[in-house]
């Protein structure tokens, strides 16, 4: 019974990161990412009330070995996190006169996600859901996703079409009962292939670094295709959230374990190493020279290059000029906005009147941390930067004699933080469900179960998650 109950949390996590939009497939006119959502809700939430019942485990006592006296300062404030959404999505803007529809279209998804945090934070106290055995299972959907973002690229360098030719052929495998994935190129139709949940990989690798000691010769090769799939999303604020994640990590990770750990040091310094001539000798060789163009784009607002140019850094140059000059735009609107109303801000769902990115979606925004300011205002930011802030400090106090074990969720925050500051992918499924995964990573490294044998996390694989006959 408790493997069947867990069928559709495995489920909903493959669709999170192979369903793109979560409407590659539609049920009565249902996304199937909703669908899962929803079956995953029922499974978690049913099970804890059947695990407390059967156990006798009293719900509202806050005594000690019950359920609310189990819960610790990180599940207070994710309780204040979680109401905070609702109240953007809500009383805010009902009272700054806001459209609700458009409030609701925003965060829901990403409030309902959030919601599980509470049911999987449980179980993994109770030892009913082993966390390094879910990460194998994501660890090894990661690999297949960054694989697949590989053929993409170099099929689509081969013969032009590729990928709209593959989203056609699913298309028609599933006979219009879908809404199938726009395909979007570069800016002047060079190769790249980023969806939504590229983000996805982020994760991967710090799932590698999470593991760091214990990792094998094929934790190395995962890491390396991680790296050549990140380069093939040709996505500026993916590269820079990884790349300055990595050197954050790789430099606080040696000083850390120089003295203590010196061949733990020395793999550090090898894998920065690695990663730097991995990204510059593909660069070069497979790439056409990609990240050399971009990068040296990345900043500019005036197209300025000459005819001694190639066209790819021609073409480059002229899109992140432009791009580059609106989002400087976007910036003196937003907090122009945000002005009017700066402690609450105007609630999710919220726009600049005549200044709209989009027509089906007034309230998207690039500039993430500006719109998030404007729509939920100092408080609201307050509350973002306390939780995760909070999450680090409990870790950094549990864990001091041992703080190799937290470099993987300080990788994950600090890429995922620059990576969306320049595209509307935090208030998402997607970007919500990593800061999920971020989350039970600290509950995890918190409540002191397993400590660790530093063994690589696919020695222990076992697809059932759960840990003691649980799920």
């Amino acid at each position: 019974m408790k493997n069947v109950i867990f069928i559709f949390p495995l489920l909903f996590i493959f669709e999170l990161i192979f369903g793109v939009s979560g409407t590659m497939i539609m049920v009565g006119g249902v996304a199937i990412r909703h669908i899962l959502f929803i079956l995953t809700f029922i499974s978690l939430y049913g099970y804890i009330l059947f695990y407390l019942i059967k156990n006798k485990i009293k719900i509202f006592s806050t005594k000690e070995g019950s359920f609310l006296g189990s819960f610790n300062c990180m599940d207070i404030f994710a309780v204040v996190f979680e109401i905070s959404m609702l109240m953007s999505m809500t009383v805010i803007p009902y009272i700054k006169g806001t459209n609700l529809h458009y409030a609701y279209s925003e965060v829901f998804d990403s409030a309902a996600i959030f919601s599980l945090y509470f049911a999987v934070s449980y179980l993994i106290k109770e030892k009913q859901i082993d966390m390094r055995k879910l990460m194998s299972y994501l660890k090894l959907l990661i690999f297949i996703f960054a694989v697949e973002h590989l053929i993409f690229y170099f099929g689509q360098e081969m013969s032009e079409g590729f990928i709209e030719g593959f989203f056609e052929f699913f298309e028609n495998l599933v006979r219009g009962h879908g809404i199938v994935q726009k395909v979007v190129l570069g800016h002047g139709g060079y190769t790249r292939v980023v969806f939504n949940t590229s983000i996805y990989l982020l994760v991967g690798i710090s799932i590698f670094f999470y593991n760091f000691r214990g990792n094998k010769w094929y934790d190395y090769l995962f890491f390396c295709v991680e790296i050549l799939a990140i380069i093939t999303t040709v996505m500026k604020s993916i590269w820079l959230g990884a790349g300055i994640a990595l050197i954050i990590v790789i430099v606080f990770g040696f000083f850390y374990a120089i003295n203590k750990e010196c061949k733990v040091a020395i793999k550090f310094v090898l894998t920065g190493i690695a990663a730097v001539l991995l990204v510059v000798g593909t660069d070069s060789m497979i790439f056409n020279g990609i990240v050399k163009v971009r990068m040296s784009n990345a900043f500019i607002t005036e197209n300025i290059t000459g005819d001694d140019k190639n066209i790819l850094e021609r073409i480059d140059a002229e899109g992140a000029a432009e791009s580059n000059a609106i989002k400087i735009e976007q910036i003196g609107e937003l907090l122009e906005k945000w002005k009017g109303s700066p402690i609450v801000g105007y609630g999710y769902g919220s726009y600049v009147e005549n200044y709209l990115r989009s027509e089906e979606a007034p309230f998207s925004y690039e500039m993430q941390f500006f719109s998030l300011l404007m729509k939920i205002g100092v408080i609201g930011l307050v509350i973002w930067l306390a939780f995760f802030a909070l999450q680090f400090i409990v870790m950094i106090k549990i864990q001091e004699k041992d703080m190799i074990h937290i470099i993987g969720w300080l990788f994950l925050l600090i890429s995922m933080v620059i990576s969306v500051q320049t595209n509307p992918l935090l208030i998402s499924f997607t970007g919500m469900s990593v800061l999920l995964f971020l989350s039970l990573l600290s509950v995890y490294e918190c409540c002191g179960i397993d400590k660790r044998s530093d063994k690589s996390i696919d020695e222990k694989t076992s697809y059932n998650i759960g840990s003691n006959g649980g799920i």
